[in-house]
């Protein structure tokens, strides 16, 4: 509803409250002595994170409708990257607050201020800048904003990039790797029917949860419980029945996958 807080976690009180009047839609970033965070309307806001005083404020374009996605932040370096409902990514100097470059992928033939855009978190990997949209992923140069590759898929759930390749589930089903430096789809595999294949069964549609990679294999968790083990290279070695419900994102902490079930129980896995 608008609020922001500061909080002190070791002597437990509350540092500052304030309501700036309009509800917060993003995730929160810190720089330096900097609070950043974006309103449902696409403002842009840079906050003392001292003392919550408003330090500077960026409009962007606003949408009329509210759909499920979240405008999203990132920060590399000390350039924080903004991608906001209407579908634009901005490049923005987060000491002197004052925007780089910015760029609309809403590519769509309606360009009013209700057309509603779907994307994904934003992932940057040294000079470049991964971002799904409705119907494409975004290969962008973060220097420039220029976009270096355009690919026909858009991604189910957040991609994992090791040594300038990208892995990713796309939306229809697909087990994908790009190679980041030239654009090339090293593999594209359908899920289902190597599920089904390996299994001997008929095919049926998975549910994704998340998926991660350790010790050189893709692990991809199904909402059923079940998970698939995949070589690197996008061959499916095991189909794994959880002795759990997954009721939280999988972490990896020492060769270990940890979560917990519908009890709130932690499950160890080595």
């Amino acid at each position: 509803i608008g609020y922001l807080y500061a909080y002190d976690l070791i002597n437990n009180k509350i540092l500052w409250a304030k309501n700036y009047k309009i509800p917060f839609r993003s995730n929160l970033k810190i720089f330096e002595n900097k609070l950043i965070a974006s309103t449902e309307n696409n403002n842009l806001y840079f906050f003392n994170k001292n003392t919550g005083d408003n330090l500077k404020l960026i409009p962007t374009e606003e949408t009329l409708v509210k759909n499920n996605f979240i405008n999203n932040l990132s920060l590399s370096d000390k350039t924080l990257f903004f991608l906001n409902t209407y579908g634009s990514l901005y490049s923005v100097d987060a000491k002197s607050m004052k925007i780089r470059w910015f760029i609309n992928l809403n590519r769509s033939s309606n360009l009013n201020p209700s057309n509603l855009f779907l994307g994904k978190e934003i992932i940057n990997q040294k000079d470049k800048i991964i971002v799904s949209s409705n119907n494409f992923t975004y290969i962008i140069n973060s220097n420039t904003g220029a976009i270096n590759y355009k690919k026909n898929f858009s991604m189910r759930i957040k991609p994992i990039i090791l040594n300038d390749v990208l892995f990713t589930i796309t939306k229809n089903n697909l087990i994908l790797s790009v190679d980041l430096t030239n654009g090339n789809i090293l593999y594209s595999h359908n899920i289902n029917q190597q599920v089904s294949e390996f299994l001997n069964i008929k095919k049926k549609k998975v549910e994704y949860k998340n998926f991660i990679i350790a010790n050189n294999n893709i692990y991809i968790f199904l909402t059923n419980s079940y998970i698939l083990k995949y070589e690197i290279s996008g061959n499916l070695k095991e189909v794994l029945k959880l002795t759990a419900s997954i009721n939280s994102l999988p972490i990896i902490i020492n060769d270990s996958i940890l979560y917990l079930d519908k009890k709130n129980k932690l499950i160890i896995l080595d």
